[in-house]
Formats: structure tokens, C-alpha cells, sequence
């Protein structure tokens, strides 16, 4: 699930091999995608039928309902939820915890916590943060960690007791859906104010990796991929204003073009296109959402 109208993580896990359904622009969890989100059980319980199902939310979806809304109705009797599993950025946790709603209310909802990058923080400060998560949720699983390596022993995901009955129709479904869209009560967090912008470009990759080591302040998250100058793929991710991280994806990835994502605080349209062009990079396509 991506929060713009573009996604990177849904490219770089399909071309590893793995079959996906990706929903963008909003949150799975509010009225705006959870429509889409409800076909996308469908489709998956009639074409996989898996033991498992991992949700990956948008970083900035509120959570709180996922519990309820996986337990109602027709869905009870095909998904059972086995947790809600958070991760939480060190480096940056205490800090977005006080300016974005969404960051408390996922630690609320979550059945397990996982802390991430300790290896960037003090021990003072993994405390301080630890704390925090507990005032926030006191009976969640906590487990600290680097790299995001934790054991699926971690997880309690039973096997199901008994079959699944037949799935209804594509028809009966849909009825669902609409029934669930009209009767759900949200209990949802007033989403936070955030902008996404996505440009598919083309140039020299030196001149744009210098464009990411200067990027707007109040940029929160930075994504996306590009050929770089031997000729292969690098994936970028950035946090905040920490430096770029740069990835080698699977050596099968293969896109049309170059796509950076950037999220943000200010709805300033123009600013990020101007640095393109200051860098004489050539923008394809530029999305706002």
C-alpha cells in the first residue's frame, strides 16, 4: 500500500519474483482504498489461497481498525488476524511521534513492536524509547534490533483450525464491499497533511544523487530507483535528512524509467521540479498527490 500515486516497493518485490497486488494513493484503511483493499482479498483467497498474508500499509496509515475490520462480516470466515506488526525508526521515532497522529496510533494498535536501527542510538536513548512504546501500549511484544532481523519465532501465526468454506462470487463480494463501506464507523485519527510527488526522469545519475544530498527540509521520506552510471539499477532510500542508502536490486530488475518519490510536510509544488531542472535533468512525468 503506498501513500502516492506512484509506487517503488511494489517494482522492486515484483521483479524478485513475487506476485503482488499493490493499491496507491491512500491509506488501505480508510474510505478512499479500502474498497480496493477488500478486492484484493478476493482476488488473493481465489487465485493463492495462502497460509499467510502480510498487509504492508503506507508508513502513514493509521492502523486502529485493521483488527475489526479483517474480523467482519464475510471476511472472518476466510482471514483470521494473527498481529499487527509495527516498525519503529529509532533514529527518528521520538521525534515524528510527536508530529505526525499516525506514529503513536501504529504503536497503539500494534500487537508486536519491532525497534529498528539501535545501532544508531545510544543505549539512554533506546531506553527513552522503549518507555515511550510502553506508555503508548504496555502490552505489546517488544523486540529491539538492526537491519530489521527478527526471528518469524517472533510471530504466533497458528495453523487455521478448519478449511475456509467456498468463496462467494465476484458478485456477492462487491455487495460486501458496498454493505461494509456504508456500515463500517471508522475510528481513524485525522490523517496527517502530507504531499507525495513522483518524477519519472531521465539524465546523468552523478548530478542526481548530488540532488538528494539537497533535498527541502521537511521532506520525511525519499524513495525510488534509477540506472546509475555502470549501466545498472540502484534503488535510493532516504529517511528524513539522513544520507542516501543506495541498493543493488535483483539483477532481473528491469523498469522503463527512472522514478524517484518524495514525502512531505509542505505542499510546494514547484520547488523539487525547479531542482531537477537546475541540475539539467529531465523530468517525464511528474504526479501529485
Amino acid at each position: 500500500n503506498e501513500f502516492g500515486k506512484a509506487g517503488v516497493d511494489g517494482d522492486v518485490v515484483r521483479k524478485n519474483g513475487l506476485e503482488i497486488i499493490e493499491i496507491s494513493s491512500g491509506s488501505i484503511f480508510c474510505a478512499c482504498a479500502k474498497g480496493d483493499f477488500l478486492r484484493g482479498l478476493h482476488t488473493i483467497f481465489r487465485d493463492y489461497k495462502p497460509s499467510i498474508l502480510l498487509i504492508e500499509a503506507s508508513g502513514v496509515a493509521d492502523t486502529t481498525d485493521m483488527k475489526r475490520d479483517l474480523g467482519h462480516g464475510m471476511l472472518h470466515d476466510f482471514y483470521r488476524f494473527c498481529g499487527n506488526i509495527c516498525v519503529a525508526d529509532s533514529e527518528w521515532f521520538e521525534d515524528w511521534a510527536d508530529l505526525f497522529c499516525a506514529v503513536p496510533k501504529q504503536i497503539e494498535a500494534a500487537s508486536h513492536v519491532i525497534i529498528n536501527k539501535i545501532d544508531l542510538v545510544s543505549p539512554e536513548e533506546l531506553d527513552s524509547i522503549e518507555k515511550h512504546i510502553r506508555s503508548l501500549n504496555p502490552s505489546a511484544e517488544i523486540r529491539p534490533t538492526t537491519f530489521g532481523n527478527v526471528s518469524w519465532d517472533f510471530f504466533d501465526c497458528p495453523e487455521p483450525d478448519e478449511p475456509a468454506p467456498p468463496l462467494p462470487c465476484t458478485e456477492d463480494w462487491e455487495k460486501f464491499i458496498e454493505e461494509t463501506l456504508n456500515d463500517m464507523d471508522a475510528h481513524l485519527a485525522p490523517p496527517d497533511k502530507l504531499a507525495s510527488l513522483s518524477v519519472f526522469w531521465e539524465g546523468d545519475s552523478l548530478l542526481f544523487k548530488e540532488l538528494l544530498e539537497n533535498l527541502p527540509d521537511d521532506i520525511i521520506r525519499s524513495k525510488g530507483y534509477f540506472v546509475d552510471t555502470d549501466g545498472k539499477w540502484k534503488v535510493f532510500d532516504i529517511v528524513g535528512n539522513s544520507a542516501p542508502v543506495y541498493s543493488v536490486p535483483d539483477e532481473k530488475f528491469e523498469m522503463p524509467r527512472n522514478l524517484a518519490i518524495f514525502i512531505r510536510t509542505k505542499k510546494a509544488r514547484r520547488e523539487i521540479p525547479a531542482l531537477f531542472e537546475s541540475k539539467g535533468l529531465k523530468m517525464l512525468e511528474v504526479r501529485f498527490s
